[in-house]
């Protein structure tokens, strides 16, 4: 893959037009006009954080993503239950996007077409089939699909932002929601939450190290362009929404109809027809999602395979097509278990995502808390010479700690509001996700006592 290919495959998996519908109006609820500063602050805890995540990837010359980083910093027991994290956190994460794709293709299908209603299960069925069979071939296929498909939905919030910058908004454009002031009017905390939460994929470039030109520079520049991309299209994507409502009334807006703030926006400066192909837009961005997920899951399928600690049947790379088919597969039918479970007991689509998403993004923020921690530990402890400064190698990555921990407090604290569901509920589930990551440990711990070769391996890297 090239740079603009793996950068198109990791910002898939944030969804943007899925963001910019559904995630930004939860952050202007929150905080009001200040969202646009709101996205700038994530963006600069994120930069910080890569600064280390980067240096760190010129002495691992193998993938495996986090959970290489993280057995390389604090050990394998640690880094195998990582591991585990990771595979949690995606396997949610892109699950959870087959309900909301089902959901969006009906409405679009009875709401625009006046097509029959047809049971979730099916749309999902067809989103994980079309999926599948694109993570079979070589991923620079996926690469080009996911190219399109970003393309398209990014097209579309840049008419609807061009429009309203033209147009000024009821108020005129302001600088306002863009500084400090704006940004601590509101419920902070949880607002720098769930743009956090916005950023969630583009730590997956090293993941597809071997699979890209020039290892040694794309995966740092794709890194570093995925949050600063990520973070100013969103920023100025909440100001244009904030622009067209109006600061003084876009909290009450908001508030009273999240999910149709940036249709009724799209209507208002764009046009009905715009605001009807945002719903085939939300589908595409929706599908791009999953392929994104799947592509990153399979890999870290692939790499526990090659380690033994997975059946190494999963390490199998196809013959032809280079890619990691049988990790591919594995994830689809995982993904078919679950669904099943879910219809099963009769969980509606909308609850389902709402459910599934808050666990799997608080999963991949602990993985990044604990990522964050590895690099200072792997910078302390080795043994090599490295041609990186202390700025690289301990402040970066100190303040990067210091700020997702106190993102992953903030979770935990309002995790009701992560989930949409009850206290019980929300404790529930926080203790299950710190049980995958202890799983994971206690399985290394095993397999040092009686398997210690494959124990060795864990991380995919020479220790």
């Amino acid at each position: 893959m090239s740079l603009w290919e793996l950068l198109a495959t990791v910002l898939a998996f944030s969804a943007p037009v899925a963001v910019v519908s559904g995630f930004i109006p939860f952050v202007i609820v929150f905080d009001g006009a200040g969202a646009p500063a709101v996205f700038l602050c994530a963006m600069a805890l994120l930069l910080i954080f890569a600064i280390g995540f980067t240096t760190m990837t010129r002495y691992l010359p193998r993938p495996g993503g986090f959970y290489a980083y993280v057995t390389a910093g604090l050990g394998r027991v640690a880094g195998l239950g990582a591991a585990m994290l990771a595979i949690m956190g995606y396997l949610l994460l892109g699950f959870c996007t087959l309900p909301f794709f089902a959901v969006n293709v009906d409405a679009l299908v009875r709401g625009s077409l006046g097509g029959p209603a047809i049971p979730w299960p099916v749309y999902g069925s067809l989103c994980g089939l079309g999926s599948a069979t694109l993570c079979y071939f070589r991923i620079d296929l996926s690469a080009k699909v996911l190219t399109v498909a970003m393309a398209l939905e990014t097209l579309v919030v840049v008419i609807f932002d061009i429009a309203v910058l033209h147009n000024g908004g009821p108020e005129g454009i302001s600088l306002a929601p863009l500084g400090w002031s704006s940004m601590t009017s509101g419920s902070v905390g949880i607002a720098i939450l769930f743009a956090v939460t916005c950023f969630l994929g583009f730590e997956a470039t090293a993941i597809f190290r071997e699979e890209v030109r020039d290892a040694e520079r794309t995966v740092p520049r794709a890194t570093y362009l995925a949050v600063l991309l990520i973070g100013l299209f969103y920023a100025f994507s909440a100001w244009m929404t904030v622009s067209a409502f109006g600061m003084s009334r876009i909290t009450a807006i908001a508030s009273a109809a999240p999910a149709n703030l940036f249709p009724r926006g799209m209507e208002l400066y764009v046009g009905r027809i715009a605001s009807d192909a945002l719903h085939i837009l939300l589908a595409t961005s929706q599908f791009a999602a999953v392929l994104s997920a799947q592509n990153i899951l399979a890999r870290y399928g692939m790499s526990l395979g090659i380690d033994g600690v997975f059946p190494r049947i999963l390490g199998h790379i196809h013959s032809r097509h280079q890619s990691p088919h049988v990790a591919s597969m594995a994830v689809s039918l995982i993904w078919l278990i679950i669904g099943a479970l879910f219809v099963l007991m009769s969980v509606p689509p909308d609850l389902l995502y709402a459910r599934v998403a808050g666990v799997g993004g608080f999963a991949i923020l602990l993985l990044m808390l604990l990522t964050s921690a590895a690099i200072i530990m792997f910078f302390r402890r080795s043994d090599q010479q490295f041609n990186a400064g202390l700025g690289a190698t301990l402040f970066a990555p100190a303040l990067a700690t210091l700020g997702l921990g106190a993102v992953v407090y903030l979770a935990i604290a309002n995790f009701t509001l992560l989930i949409g569901g009850s206290q019980n509920e929300a404790n529930a589930l926080i203790i299950t996700t710190f049980l995958v990551f202890f799983a994971g440990a206690a399985y290394a711990c095993i397999l040092r006592s009686k398997k210690p070769t494959i124990y060795r391996n864990i991380g995919r890297q020479l220790l």
